[in-house]
């Protein structure tokens, strides 16, 4: 690992410490996304190298990160819920699990029956523009959890307490503590955060993490930053890979494309969630 990973891996470590509210580690894990956890990735990667921040989905549910990753066959929908380091796992000195921690999991089961309610059509609609390409964005969808909660010292050391907290998880769900989000940083790539809006996705940032990505969107739903969309268009005829996509009947750059299309906001714009 490099020193620069090294340094932030103490830095992040020590953040734990600290008995800080829990958007405290979310505003972290949006400004360094290689914590973000990689639970389910498929070969494909993270859709878009973009992963968005309080996806609300119903009337009263919304995940801390969500990202889409694909294969070949299907895509997985990953929904990440964070609590905080602090929060305990167990009661004390006991083998019984604490409240706080049932109802991250009661959590996880309510996100899991709103989806088996028939609401798939209603969220596809909501995470279209990551469908990408389009000719794999009908195929089926599989939902995955990722609950990330607390300190692994509470059970590392304890049998009992270790095999309670693993039977927990399924094969569609599974929980992290903090303290593992920090292993294998040099494998981890970075991506833009998002906020999902009615008509776009906002992309947080200076920069579109990966500008290949331009040959796979729509440009219309997404809006990035004056300063992101001067990055691309720096690199239209710039060194660098080069990328084009067919549209119209033609072949065309496909950063010229999404520089003339995708939609711009202010640098110093706030992005703040919906409500």
């Amino acid at each position: 690992m490099t020193p620069e990973l090294n340094e932030l891996r103490e830095e992040y470590l020590a953040l734990l410490d600290t008995d800080a509210k829990e958007q405290v580690y979310q505003k972290y894990l949006e400004e360094n996304t290689r914590f973000i956890p990689r639970e389910f990735v498929q070969n494909h990667g993270v859709s878009c190298h973009i992963a968005l921040r309080k996806l609300p989905f119903g009337a009263d549910y919304k995940s801390d990160f969500f990202f889409l990753s694909k294969s070949t066959t299907h895509w997985n929908a990953v929904h990440i819920e964070i609590e905080k380091p602090s929060s305990k796992f167990f009661k004390g000195n006991t083998t019984d699990f604490d409240p706080g921690f049932q109802h991250a999991v009661d959590q996880i089961d309510e996100w899991r029956a709103w989806f088996e309610r028939g609401n798939e059509e209603a969220f596809r609609n909501i995470i279209n523009p990551l469908l990408m390409p389009t000719n794999m964005a009908r195929n089926p969808i599989k939902h995955k959890y990722v609950l990330v909660y607390g300190r692994r010292s509470e059970y590392a050391d304890n049998d009992v307490r270790r095999t309670k907290v693993s039977m927990r998880a399924r094969d569609d769900f599974k929980i992290m503590s903090f303290d593992s989000l920090a292993e294998g940083l040099a494998g981890k790539s970075v991506f833009n955060i998002g906020v999902r809006r009615n008509e776009y996705i906002d992309v947080i940032g200076d920069k579109i993490i990966d500008p290949l990505i331009c040959g796979l969107i729509e440009p219309t739903r997404f809006r990035i930053s004056e300063t992101a969309h001067e990055s691309l268009t720096a690199i239209i005829d710039g060194p660098g890979i080069r990328s084009q996509r067919f549209t119209e009947g033609k072949t065309v750059n496909s950063y010229q494309y999404a520089a003339d299309r995708i939609l711009v906001r202010r640098d110093k714009e706030l992005v703040e969630d919906e409500a």
